[in-house]
């Protein structure tokens, strides 16, 4: 005769209860909140970032010495009498690949009328910058700010960003996101008057 333990059930080992058609089912319902929210993250941030023209109160223009990629040194002050054109970019940025050619022909075109455009890379390594002005023929002045001063002075929130200063060293635009030859062109005919 043999003898049998009866065990009382709480002992034994619980019985999964999660099939692989359920963990499936729930595997899908978080992919897709997950894409939800992904979608919803991506629509406030680009509906939350103006682009274009933005308006602003005409103001004198903050002051700033830019070290350039040639080794030389500018100040926004030594430009007083001459429009400037600063564009804020930077290497990594899509749209500033788009734009680049776009600036060097304004540079080219309104360089004669006294128009000094100066590039300013931001958020970046001084390595690819420099690469990325020799790969789109980038002549007009362009240098680094390391630590991001002078982009938070002009309150730049992304790249590109580009602000108008007139003669007297006021600035009068801001415009947010990638010039077109058409745009820049109305904007530099007005500046260069």
């Amino acid at each position: 005769m043999t003898a049998t333990l009866d065990r009382p059930a709480s002992l034994d080992p619980p019985t999964p209860t999660w099939t692989i058609g359920r963990l499936l089912g729930v595997g899908f319902v978080v992919a897709v909140a997950l894409a939800l929210l992904g979608l919803l993250g991506y629509g406030l941030l680009v509906a939350g970032k103006p682009s274009g023209n933005i308006a602003i109160e005409p103001r004198p223009a903050r002051a700033f010495t830019l070290r350039l990629f040639d080794g030389s040194t500018l100040s926004l002050d030594e430009l007083r009498g001459k429009p400037v054109l600063v564009n804020f970019w930077a290497s990594w940025c899509g749209p500033c690949i788009e734009e680049a050619p776009v600036l060097e022909r304004a540079a080219q075109q309104y360089g004669p009328k006294g128009l000094v455009l100066v590039g300013i890379d931001v958020w970046d390594n001084e390595q690819d910058a420099r690469a990325f002005l020799q790969r789109h023929g980038i002549t007009y002045r362009n240098g680094i700010d390391p630590t991001g001063t002078i982009a938070i002075d002009y309150g730049v929130g992304g790249v590109p960003e580009s602000f108008f200063i007139d003669r007297n060293g006021t600035l009068v635009r801001k415009w947010v996101g990638p010039l077109n030859d058409r745009q820049i062109a109305l904007f530099l005919d007005e500046l260069t008057k």
